[in-house]
């Protein structure tokens, strides 16, 4: 294998643990109600999103590349956030996937 192919394959893997634990550790040391967001185009291992449901009190929402295409094409990012985040505070969901919701 080349290094563009080891580049090409690197770049489709899904994010693992590592992000989402600094991001808690930043996020420890600011205010409870501060919530940190996540962006992968290629989407997160299934232990990550597990993982992520128990860095409580932090809020972190995970962010799919569908999800952050279609809240930019409809232009409803900020709604977005906010139903991410109400969703992931009353049912611990933090990748809940906002293209099943229709704004207007």
């Amino acid at each position: 294998m080349n290094l563009g192919q080891q580049d090409e394959i690197s770049a489709i893997e899904e994010v693992n643990i590592e992000p989402i634990a600094k991001l808690r550790n930043q996020l420890l040391r600011r205010p409870a109600t501060a919530i940190g967001s996540v962006f992968s185009r290629t989407g997160f291992t299934e232990a990550t999103v597990t993982l992520t449901g128990f860095v409580a009190p932090q809020t972190i929402l995970l962010w799919g590349g569908e999800e952050i295409e279609y809240s930019l094409q409809h232009k409803f990012i900020c709604k977005s956030l906010v139903k991410k985040y109400r969703v992931c505070v009353h049912k611990g969901i933090p990748n809940y996937d906002i293209t099943t919701e229709i704004f207007s």
